[in-house]
């Protein structure tokens, strides 16, 4: 009960940030929020599920939260995956951070961003965007 008013009184937000990365359909009329943390392991398990679901469902929507639960290194990988959107390449980094083994360090998180052929230097001003900081 309580849960489904903190829903309600956040629907807003929880559904229709236009800071919130989205995957799927973005007009689709089903709608999953995904709360995760790069660092969590099922985090990272559900990640081929959700992909998964994404294909099966042309009307999902899925809205992508990244609260930074386990630290430092997460909130790092947080705000580079949220400067990545600005390269309109979210996703592909979403999915191949999710992808790397053990824990994530900056240096790790850099080589991934690369990897989906991110512009680092980019990447690094737009982390101190006020909408990203938050």
């Amino acid at each position: 009960e309580h849960a489904q008013q903190a829903i309600k009184e956040n629907a807003k937000k929880l559904f229709n940030d236009p800071a919130s990365p989205v995957a799927g359909n973005p007009h689709g009329n089903v709608t999953l929020v995904e709360f995760f943390d790069y660092q969590c392991g099922h985090c990272k398990a559900m990640n081929s599920v959700i992909q998964a679901i994404v294909k099966q469902n042309k009307n999902l929507r899925v809205v992508f939260k990244e609260p930074p639960i386990f630290g430092g290194q997460s909130q790092y990988a947080a705000k580079v995956s949220l400067a990545a959107a600005k390269q309109g390449k979210y996703y592909a980094f979403h999915d191949a951070l999710l992808s790397v083994d053990g824990q994530l360090s900056e240096q790790i998180t850099l080589q991934t961003a690369e990897k989906v052929r991110l512009n680092v230097a980019q990447l690094k001003k737009d982390m101190d965007n006020p909408a990203i900081q938050k």
